[in-house]
């Protein structure tokens, strides 16, 4: 079930296959069966194909249930072994997992299959993972076992925010549907193997997941003008907004998300997009994370003239004439200060009183040096982070590629073949 855009519960997918023979056709049955009645009752929701209502494009269907799943349970009979369609089920799942995406694969091998066998079969890699052998049971719940692997729900607590964000990707390359130019943008970007996805579709969800991992910054370009003549500009520029903060790997800055307090932050550099492009991939270019870049005057007697820039830019983000309103509920809001010379003793003092006056509002500064003295006064720590020598020149230069190929588009969008 969605609500308001985002599914309510985390999603296991169950994956199985026909067997040829009554007993084991019987014996799936009853646990694919037990597995939709009892999962739910532990915060999940199941997603099998008996869900599927008649006259529906069921393989679209079950392409999407697959891309957007945060586990998956695999029923594997003898039979299965040899299912054209459980091998390109196992397949996908395992190109998610290639790329990063945190999902959970739980082998289920059901009465009378031996790893043996699965390891000699076209489903192989199955047997990488730790596989429940439903002949070891010897009278356990196997349903319970099965949840036990599925683990903790925390780790599927920001995938409304990635399916958010690959929801948005697909869209802007909606227009392509020459699925050999959205191939090799996913070679461009960096994507290995010989995936040969049968639509245009399926090539795009492809792209889409493809970047929830880090992606080199100097692919980006190329990538793009693979599909650029095919996009209209709308879509080319919000593309290049969602592909930008792809180098950046979004687990190592999901720190930059406010828990139970307010972030202070320091950034080693010296652009304050980097830091725009650090929160867009936190937040996987959530609309409820916002910030403003706020350049201080280096000299004496200036803590007036900083504190009036600062508090602009805390009513440009609200979007209010008063400071002392409070952000719409859900909002996260970033205040992006670049000392600009200023020593930093005085950027401490004046973020000490922004925290201390905003305690909604969340604060980085752009500096090298990590986790400095004077702005670690706060109640927490100061979270810092590092940046490789030479990024931000690669990352500039890209965004300025990037600007050139905006500049001279000149694609209509036009039909492609199919």
């Amino acid at each position: 079930m969605q609500q308001d855009g985002q599914w309510s519960m985390a999603i296991t997918f169950i994956s199985h296959s026909s067997a040829e023979t009554e007993e084991d056709q019987a014996n799936a049955d009853s646990v694919r069966a037990e597995l939709i009645k009892r999962l739910p009752d532990f915060g999940w929701q199941v997603l099998v194909d008996d869900n599927l209502s008649a006259g529906t494009d069921w393989r679209s269907d079950l392409y999407e249930w697959l891309t957007d799943c945060d586990a998956a349970v695999v029923l594997v009979t003898r039979d299965g072994l040899e299912s054209s369609w459980l091998r390109r089920e196992v397949e996908i799942l395992w190109y998610r997992r290639s790329v990063g995406s945190p999902l959970t694969i739980v082998p289920v091998l059901l009465k009378g299959l031996t790893t043996r066998e699965l390891r000699r079969s076209e489903i192989s890699r199955l047997a990488d993972l730790q596989c429940i052998l439903q002949e070891d049971m010897a009278g356990e719940d196997l349903v319970s076992l099965i949840v036990d692997r599925l683990g903790d729900l925390g780790v599927c607590a920001d995938t409304p925010a990635k399916r958010s964000m690959t929801t948005k990707m697909e869209h802007c390359l909606d227009g392509v549907t020459d699925r050999f130019r959205l191939r090799a943008m996913a070679q461009a970007l960096g994507s290995e193997g010989d995936w040969r996805f049968p639509t245009a579709s399926e090539e795009r969800r492809r792209i889409a997941h493809h970047c929830l991992a880090p992606v080199p910054t100097d692919n980006v370009p190329l990538a793009v003008t693979e599909v650029e003549f095919f996009l209209a500009l709308d879509r080319l520029d919000r593309l290049i907004s969602l592909l930008l903060p792809t180098w950046i790997d979004p687990v190592a800055v999901r720190l930059l998300l406010p828990g139970a307090g307010q972030v202070v932050a320091t950034l080693a550099g010296t652009w304050t997009d980097m830091a725009r492009q650090h929160i867009h991939r936190a937040s996987y270019f959530s609309g409820a994370y916002r910030s403003e870049a706020v350049p201080l005057v280096a000299g004496e007697a200036q803590a007036t003239e900083h504190m009036e820039a600062c508090l602009a830019g805390v009513r440009a983000l609200l979007r209010s004439d008063d400071e002392n309103d409070l952000p719409r509920k859900g909002h996260v809001l970033f205040l992006v200060i670049d000392p600009a010379g200023t020593e930093l003793g005085v950027v401490g003092e004046l973020v000490r009183t922004l925290i201390g006056r905003f305690s909604w509002l969340n604060i980085i500064v752009l500096t090298d040096r990590d986790d400095p003295a004077d702005l670690g006064a706060q109640a927490g720590p100061t979270l810092h982070i590092p940046l490789q020598p030479g990024v931000e020149s690669q990352v500039k230069r890209t965004s300025r590629e990037l600007d050139d190929i905006r500049a001279h588009h000149n694609g209509h969008g036009k039909d492609q073949a199919r």
